[in-house]
């Protein structure tokens, strides 16, 4: 039974760290290609600060 918490325990270890990678890596890439992905997806892109809304 030890063995098995054990097991289970390194991998989860172990998938928790790729997850931080791969994260890692996806903001990475997209940090470098932001203008590009701005001029592709222009609709989901926040509001300018200046086009703030009226109350």
């Amino acid at each position: 039974m030890k063995a098995l918490v054990r097991e289970a325990a390194a991998a989860d270890i172990a998938r928790h760290r790729a997850l931080q990678e791969g994260a890692e890596a996806f903001r990475r890439f997209f940090s470098s290609h932001a203008d590009e992905f701005a001029a592709a997806f222009p609709d989901d892109e926040p509001p300018a600060k200046s086009e703030g809304r009226v109350a």
